[in-house]
């Protein structure tokens, strides 16, 4: 369970969560809109542990979230700007996941991306934007997490693809509990 008590973070003298609390429990999808700036990537991004709250408590199954190795192999998170090693493949980076998730399923990984239509083998930085989205998606849930967090998860994906990850996100909520917290600036 995500439970998150008075989260306030500041950046200078802008205030992107104030005071910000709930309970997110096991098993369940959240969907979190707004319009940017609204605080959504920040409350994920504390969720996650990339950044540390400036008051208040982020705590997972009872844990704090930040500086905390065992708590952060639970979660999978898919930035909204997304980020791969320069010249990476799908397999270089299934290599990087596999050294950080003990749970990472690369029988999983090769489901997805022969689905997707993926050459792991094949730079990265050559996919297209939509394709980049893919990969990021189907690396996050090979590394089968208990906690998966996806910032703009939708941007850059046709119709049938959005629906079709929609499904993948859907199917590992349902078979492993798992819980997922989707955000999105638009009410499409």
């Amino acid at each position: 369970m995500i439970k998150a008590t008075n989260l306030t973070k500041k950046f200078d003298n802008f205030t992107a969560l104030e005071k910000i609390s709930c309970t997110i429990n096991d098993g369940c999808i959240y969907g979190m809109v707004g319009s940017n700036g609204a605080g959504k990537s920040t409350f994920i991004r504390i969720l996650a542990g990339v950044y540390r709250q400036d008051s208040g408590e982020a705590t997972i199954d009872g844990q704090p979230i930040w500086d905390n190795p065992d708590i952060k192999r639970r979660i999978a998170y898919v930035p909204d700007e997304l980020y791969f090693l320069p010249g990476a493949t799908i397999t270089r980076m299934a290599e990087l996941y596999r050294s950080v998730y003990g749970s990472f399923d690369k029988k999983r990984l090769d489901e997805l991306t022969g689905t997707f239509g993926l050459d792991q083998k094949k730079p990265i930085g050559t996919f297209s934007k939509g394709m980049k989205r893919q990969a990021a998606t189907a690396l996050a849930l090979a590394c089968r997490p208990d906690y998966i967090f996806f910032d703009e998860t939708f941007d850059g994906l046709d119709p049938v693809m959005r629906n079709y990850v929609k499904k993948l996100i859907c199917d590992d909520v349902i078979e492993r509990s798992a819980s997922a917290i989707i955000t999105s600036h638009s009410l499409r």
